[in-house]
């Protein structure tokens, strides 16, 4: 080759590799708190830190579900936040936390359990972590807690509301041992939300003031409820418990529609026509997934005769407006936090979490981010990374010594659940208004105090089931 074509194709592959500098430089910043699965990070931990001052913090959950997603990002904000703050101390050295996450692929509607087991098991023996936050879906939880309680390790309850974690906690014995499920299961402890028991009762709770509320402005005798539901086993108890509590209200339970998580839009459509046949004035959704989009964009076509009030998770993130096209307007739902003071706290973290990731925090990123403060607090009481020696200092967070958190005041009972009162935890009622604006509604002081209310009760102009 003549000494030409050889500058010719120095001067070329020069070029490119300008240009590819260029573009790497030019190239978006990954976003803050961008989640990844089986690499450890450290936000805020000075560079350099030994591996051996590093508290490695497991996240378990469906990294690639909004659920899974909150979990990483509420114990991100926090993770940095502890770290810049110049970690904790322990027998006089100084160490930083980092977390690492695996998929447990539990929000996938065929549910693979063996996916949650697998992820927990190499989260502990190949990730190295000490202590574990999430759980979302109680069917998948059941089967990759067993992995970790086996480890002895603590595990945070960030997502997972169904009463039976921790009453596992309580009494008995393990199956085929002498050992105790309090000695198996005392690493087990609830961060949020409520269990699904107080969830309940705070939504009965509401009804009776709706029922008052409507029958006082609008001359109603509201006595027709329907339920929309998951079709999977957090659901399952919800129609007996409404057979067993309507009637003590003067109410009756017309319709109870359990819907497949591969639900589509035509049969939303059908649900509702369903609902509308019935009369019911109420229809209460239970949902956690992805059907909540089209639940309510049917409700807005079909506009059946009922105020909607009840749980549905994807309903809680700001972008719902958007993706259900303003559908969801007049929908009232069950939302942990909102930018109103339940704590000191709560405002404060919503807005540094709005302002870090550019939305609203889901619950269960609420859950992780006390997580991982409730965690550092155990450590420096106890002195201790041994999660045996970390139980009694967490159990001591009860009402009479209780936690102040962004998602409540957090108090412990004797089964690690949270304390559920207006006081302590609760659960807020949100509805989507015009315009995409959210508002804590009152509750008449049933459910909390209505000094937390930040608007007021808007009805469906197609108006309500006489």
């Amino acid at each position: 080759m003549e000494t030409k074509q050889i500058v010719a194709v120095v001067l070329i592959v020069i070029v490119i590799a300008g240009v590819g500098v260029g573009l790497y430089l030019f190239l978006p910043a990954a976003p803050y708190g961008a989640l990844v699965t089986g690499q450890l990070v450290t936000p805020g931990a000075p560079a350099g830190t030994p591996r051996e001052q590093i508290i490695v913090v497991g996240l378990l959950g469906d990294t690639g579900a909004i659920t899974g997603q909150g979990n990483w990002k509420g114990a991100y904000m926090a993770c940095d936040e502890i770290n810049t703050a110049g970690g904790i101390e322990v027998d006089g050295v100084t160490y930083y936390f980092g977390l690492v996450a695996e998929d447990t692929a539990e929000e996938e509607p065929q549910l693979d359990t063996t996916k949650g087991t697998t992820a927990a098991t190499k989260i502990i023996t190949q990730d190295g972590a000490q202590f574990i936050l999430g759980g979302f879906r109680s069917e998948a939880l059941l089967a990759y807690l067993e992995t970790v309680m086996d480890e002895e390790m603590l595990f945070f309850d960030t997502g997972a509301a169904t009463d039976v974690f921790c009453e596992k906690v309580s009494g008995g014995t393990w199956p085929d041992s002498t050992v105790s499920n309090y000695d198996r299961y005392k690493y087990f402890f609830r961060l949020m939300p409520i269990n699904t028991t107080s969830l309940i009762t705070s939504l009965f709770t509401y009804i009776v003031y709706l029922k008052g509320y409507l029958g006082a402005t609008q001359g109603l005798n509201v006595t027709k409820v329907a339920l929309m539901r998951e079709g999977i086993a957090w659901t399952e108890a919800m129609p007996y418990v409404m057979n067993a509590k309507l009637p003590l209200l003067g109410m009756e339970l017309v319709e109870d529609i359990a819907f497949p998580l591969d639900a589509e839009s035509a049969d939303f459509a059908t649900y509702w026509q369903q609902i509308q046949t019935a009369g019911a004035q109420i229809t209460v959704p239970i949902l956690s997934g992805s059907g909540g989009i089209l639940m309510t964009t049917q409700y807005a076509q079909v506009q059946p005769q009922c105020v909607l009030v009840g749980i549905n998770v994807m309903g809680q993130l700001d972008n719902y407006w958007n993706n259900t096209g303003g559908a969801c307007q007049y929908e009232t739902l069950l939302q942990s936090v909102h930018r109103t003071a339940k704590t000191t706290k709560t405002i404060p973290f919503w807005d540094d979490f709005i302002d870090l990731y550019g939305a609203e925090p889901l619950y269960t990123a609420v859950g992780s981010y006390d997580g991982m403060y409730i965690l550092a607090k155990a450590i420096e009481d106890a002195q201790s990374f041994v999660s045996a020696d970390i139980v009694p200092y967490l159990e001591a967070i009860n009402t009479a010594s209780p936690y102040t958190g962004a998602g409540g005041t957090i108090a412990f009972t004797s089964t690690h659940d949270l304390y559920a009162s207006p006081s302590y935890s609760y659960t807020l009622l949100c509805q989507w208004q015009a315009g995409g604006n959210k508002v804590v509604v009152p509750t008449g002081g049933y459910v909390y105090s209505d000094t937390v209310a930040t608007g007021t009760l808007s009805l469906p102009p197609w108006g309500i089931n006489a």
